[in-house]
């Protein structure tokens, strides 16, 4: 997201010099600890050559946060670096000493922590024995709220090396902290609250020299039972949100309706309708989940987004959001996440960063890079064996559960690239339209026919198991056509031949590929026999009804 920026440059004040004194510099440095004892109980204890960094976090209850930073040292001089937002407006204010230098640096560069959102003011100062620089700016979902429950997870937290840290967090007296979600993570350790407040509201956390880069997460209940929702609709989306989350929802149903037409020609299916809801995620998952859609063996639930990824830079939520309709539209097509839930999420994520890159997005640039960066460590820890995800499905949640994705990812991007991109995809859900896939070698011969060459070799070579069905295409096309030829007057005969050409295409492996054609076999022959066999068993029921009918009035 793009807001208007302003900044304010640190102020600059007289300073003079005097010579040393030994016992004037002893009276003074007693004089200053006073001072600081006074003035801010709230601040760490540091040593002669550190300082002190404070950060106070103040909530209200639709959870804008206000966050006022505040620095200071009893060093002469020296040099300091803060991270600050680089797109919201933040005021500063120098409170004693002087600052001599300051510039806004790259947080990369300054502190190895690359984030497009953050950026480090770094300053020179000199003073008379206390230095204080106040930083101060407002985050609007630093606490996201979906009532009864919500998590306030810190803008990042970052100063130079060296620097002791108090963070304190305040909370409205409605609001109830959980004591058992309440962490500071930093790039070494996590951190348990020093204390918790019950009757302010306060969380207080000391943090050791060691820290340069903080985040700060607490979960908690807002003593409401239910949020204030407001149902948008466009199209055939309906969105319910919170209240206070309006415009965002509007953002998606506007991006989602930009999209739909692509989707369409993509999957070659349209959609009745889709429900959108914001949510919080557990504590422990919050970074890890950015969306969903439960699934049951009749129909897919509502989309469900992290409000988290309000926050990212602009494309990650697009991509999240997108991903989850993806799910919507591979199941209409006849495509089951219960037993290829492997290709369900590498489509769902090579679709959503696909088109969110054609259209500019910057943060789904960014998600490829990141993904493609770990393809090769996904291959080398799995020797580029990736059969493992023929196992996985909605009730098999692996631990590594990460490169499950990217492994999907990684085949459907690259049979992609090998075949045409996107437009390989739409000659796949054109040849797949009207029939439902529930197995690796149905998937394997529809992927062959929409490339015009068997995939299977190359699917193989990944640790799939399957037979190379393309080889038998002429057969199975004929088959399906007979079958599909056959009356519905003519059942069970239709359907039990469908049954056999089905059993013979699901089933399918390597080693059995005989069993396979005798299905295939077994099918024709039914299907061509299936008017004489409904005449013979008509006839025969008929037969039969006759002699009983004759049985029980004493004819016979």
């Amino acid at each position: 997201m793009h807001f208007s920026e302003r900044r304010e440059a640190p102020t600059r004040k007289d300073a003079c010099v005097e010579s040393y004194n030994p016992l004037r510099y002893i009276l003074f440095s007693l004089l200053f600890m006073l001072i600081v004892t006074c003035e801010f109980p709230l601040l760490p204890a540091y040593s002669q050559n550190a300082g002190a960094v404070r950060y106070v976090f103040k909530i209200d209850e639709d959870g804008l946060t206000f966050v006022d930073i505040l620095y200071n040292t009893s060093q002469n001089q020296g040099s300091m670096w803060v991270l600050v937002p680089r797109f919201t407006r933040w005021i500063n204010k120098t409170l004693r000493g002087e600052v001599t230098e300051w510039s806004l640096r790259d947080s990369y560069g300054i502190s190895g922590f690359s984030n497009p959102f953050y950026e480090a003011l770094f300053f020179s100062f000199k003073s008379e024995g206390l230095f204080e620089m106040e930083i101060q700016y407002n985050h609007s979902l630093a606490a996201m709220i979906i009532e009864p429950y919500g998590i306030f997870f810190s803008p990042q937290i970052g100063f130079k090396k060296g620097n002791k840290a108090e963070i304190i967090i305040q909370m409205p007296k409605a609001f109830v902290i959980k004591r058992d979600e309440v962490a500071a993570f930093g790039s070494s350790s996590i951190y348990s609250p020093s204390s918790i407040d019950r009757d302010r509201n306060v969380v207080s956390f000391k943090i050791p020299e060691t820290e340069t880069l903080m985040r700060v997460e607490i979960g908690f209940e807002t003593g409401r039972e239910s949020a204030d929702l407001i149902e948008l609709h466009s199209g055939i989306f309906t969105f319910e949100t919170p209240r206070r989350y309006l415009e965002y929802a509007r953002k998606i149903l506007r991006f989602y309706n930009q999209t739909y037409d692509d989707l369409v020609d993509l999957f070659n299916v349209t959609l009745e309708n889709a429900r959108v809801v914001f949510f919080l995620p557990e504590f422990d998952l919050l970074l890890n989940i950015g969306g969903y859609v439960p699934f049951t063996s009749e129909k897919l639930g509502d989309i469900h987004i992290n409000i988290l990824y309000t926050r990212t830079i602009e494309g990650e939520m697009e991509v999240i959001a997108l991903h989850e309709l993806v799910h919507h539209f591979l199941w209409k097509t006849g495509i089951s996440p219960e037993d290829l839930l492997w290709f369900h999420e590498g489509m769902a994520q090579y679709v959503s960063i696909e088109i969110c890159n054609e259209m500019g997005y910057e943060g789904a640039l960014l998600i490829k890079q990141q993904i493609q960066e770990r393809i090769p460590e996904a291959k080398a820890k799995f020797r580029n064996d990736f059969g493992f995800l023929q196992g996985w499905s909605p009730q098999h949640i692996p631990q590594d559960i990460g490169r499950y994705y990217i492994a999907a990812y990684y085949i459907v991007s690259e049979l992609s690239e090998q075949h045409g991109g996107l437009d390989y995809y739409k000659r796949f859900f054109k040849l797949m339209r009207g029939k439902k896939i529930k197995s690796n070698s149905e998937l394997g011969y529809y992927l062959s026919l929409a490339a015009e060459e068997s995939v299977t070799t190359i699917l193989n070579s990944w640790g799939f198991d399957i037979p190379d069905l393309y080889r038998y295409s002429s057969l199975l096309n004929e088959v399906r056509s007979l079958v599909e030829g056959v009356s519905r007057l003519f059942e069970p005969y239709r359907s039990l031949a469908e049954a056999l050409y089905r059993n013979a295409v699901f089933n399918a492996d390597r080693e059995n590929e005989a069993r396979m054609k005798f299905y295939l076999a077994s099918a024709v022959l039914i299907a061509k026999l299936a008017p004489l066999l409904t005449l013979i068993t008509v006839t025969t029921f008929i037969f039969c009804s006759l002699l009983w009918f004759l049985k029980t009035k004493k004819v016979l």
